[in-house]
Order: structure tokens, then C-alpha cells, then sequence
């Protein structure tokens, strides 16, 4: 099976779900009915990487079988997930933060901090250069700023952020005033 046919399947494996690299492996091969190689997957997975398509939200301690010392790291464990970068994608990640759930507040933050820091290399490699000295901080201050805005501020401060964190068009330009707003003294 051409490796193309094998990278869009892995992206439709995780279109929905993130899982570990092994429950990728394994739902590869009972997709194609055929014996894929761990090398292979691992080919596809660092190129998905590589290309932003794809990133590793977490990892699946049961890969050590109730192991209680664990000494090395399996890469199978490696959880992964597409994470989208459209407007109501972002929107929704961000509404998820007022959960009572803290499972859930607790990965669309990380997601949202993936989104971002992503989204700040693009400013970096781009046309567009902004200095910040500390990207988890500007984060954590977009964070709090967020939190701390009365309910009609925090619907604009939503929409913008959403906006800014997404693959649309103006979104660079506008989380370049974002920063730069929250950088004022």
C-alpha cells in the first residue's frame, strides 16, 4: 500500500479520536488488511508532525501492562490528535475552559497552548516579527486576561482570540495586535 494512501488514512484514523500510536498501528492494519511495518507508521507520523497535521497530546500509560517502575519511553504510548485550526474549532476549545469537567479544561488548554505556540512560529517565520521573550507566559496572560473580562468584553476577547488562533485569513495580523495589546504597559 503507497505510503500517501497510508498518511491519508492516519488522518482519518484521527479525524475523530486521538489515540496512541499503537492503537493507530493497529487500526491500520485492520483497515488495509495488511501487515504495516512500525517503521512505517513511525515515517508517517513524524512527517505528519513535521507538517503540522498532527500533534502529540498526551500519552497512554497502559502501555506498560501496570508496570510501577517505568524507566524508558515507549513511543508507542504517544497519544495523537489532529487538533483543527478553524474559527469555531478554536471557539469551541476555548468554551471548553469554563467546564465544570477539569479533564476536559485541562486538554483543550494544552491544545489551545499547542495552537498558539504554533501560530506564534508562524508570526516568527513569516513576514511578521514580534518579539516575546517567554511564549508560556503571553499565554498564561492571554489566559488571565480572558478570565478576568466581564461577560460582553470576554464575548469580543473570545471571538478575536478565536480568530487570531485559526487558519483564516487576517488571523496573523490580528494575533500580532493581540500581543502587542497585551504587552502594553
Amino acid at each position: 500500500m503507497p505510503r500517501t494512501n497510508l498518511r491519508d488514512m492516519t488522518l482519518e484514523i484521527l479525524e475523530e479520536n486521538e489515540l496512541s500510536k499503537k492503537k493507530i498501528l493497529e487500526e491500520i492494519r485492520k483497515q488495509s488488511g495488511k501487515s504495516v511495518s512500525d517503521k512505517t507508521i513511525n515515517e508517517i507520523l513524524m512527517n505528519l508532525l513535521k507538517d503540522g497535521e498532527i500533534f502529540i497530546t498526551g500519552y497512554d500509560f497502559a502501555v506498560y501492562s501496570g508496570m510501577k517502575r517505568i524507566q524508558s519511553i515507549k513511543a508507542d504510548g504517544l497519544i495523537f490528535g489532529q487538533i483543527k485550526t478553524n474559527h469555531l474549532e478554536i471557539y469551541h476549545l476555548i468554551s471548553q475552559l469554563e467546564s465544570l469537567d477539569p479533564k476536559e479544561v485541562k486538554d483543550a488548554s494544552h491544545k489551545l497552548k499547542i495552537i498558539f505556540k504554533e501560530k506564534i512560529e508562524e508570526l516568527n517565520n513569516g513576514n511578521i516579527e514580534i518579539e516575546i521573550k517567554n511564549i508560556n507566559s503571553l499565554y498564561n496572560k492571554l489566559m488571565y486576561y480572558l478570565n478576568n473580562q466581564s461577560k460582553d468584553k470576554k464575548t469580543v476577547f473570545v471571538n478575536k482570540l478565536a480568530w487570531s488562533l485559526s487558519s483564516q485569513e487576517g488571523s496573523k495580523e490580528l494575533l500580532q495586535n493581540l500581543i502587542t495589546y497585551m504587552n502594553y504597559p
